[in-house]
């Protein structure tokens, strides 16, 4: 009889969806820690054009990940639209992209007619790369959970949020917090202490 204990199982780590539980793949990335790169697609012209992380990464600029399902759900239109208003108030000092389960085409579609003008969109459809690189793939339906990361502008991993129930919103205050931390004001300019989160429409 072979008394050696089994080794224990890690516990699957879940996120829900009205209250159904969803395992989810991959793990979250670390705080703190070089941002995994990351392939996902856009496109241009009817041609795929695959983004890297290292291709939207810019010294000294931090990078704002959004990211959800699809933009075609009423919370994700509120995520696109709240974060890409208060992101006009940084200027040239961020970067931010949406990424998402979505077709290229539809992300094209939602942007224009919502008049996404300082976030883009990428998807994640075709090799769910971003979503088990960044650990927030819904194992069985392959779409994104929702979440926000905030990457500085050397590519350092500095905000995390993934939401436990993915009908909630993001938290808009904490995210644009920690981005603005990550961003070179010009001297005498109004920082994001008092965050740039004030036309956030919740």
């Amino acid at each position: 009889m072979n008394d050696t204990p089994k080794e224990s199982q890690p516990h699957a780590r879940l996120v829900t969806f009205y209250g159904e539980s969803f395992a989810l793949a991959g793990e979250l990335p670390a705080i703190g820690e070089a941002a995994p790169n990351f392939t996902v697609c856009a496109w241009q012209n009817a041609t795929k054009v695959d983004v890297t992380l290292q291709s939207l990464l810019a010294p000294g600029r931090p990078l704002l990940l959004s990211v959800f399902a699809s933009v075609d759900t009423p919370v994700s239109r509120l995520q696109l639209k709240n974060f890409d208003n208060a992101l006009a108030q940084f200027g040239d000092l961020a970067t931010g992209v949406h990424i998402s389960s979505d077709l290229p085409f539809t992300l094209r579609r939602v942007f224009v007619n919502e008049e996404i003008d300082c976030f883009m969109g990428l998807s994640d459809y075709l090799n769910r790369n971003f979503g088990h690189t960044y650990g927030v793939l819904l194992a069985d339906s392959q779409v994104l959970a929702r979440a926000v990361f905030v990457i500085d502008g050397k590519g350092i991993l500095r905000y995390a949020e993934l939401l436990p129930e993915v009908t909630l919103e993001p938290n808009y205050l904490a995210a644009l917090n920690a981005l603005s931390d990550c961003c070179e004001w010009p001297a005498g300019s109004e920082s994001a202490d008092e965050p740039h989160a004030d036309s956030v429409v919740n």
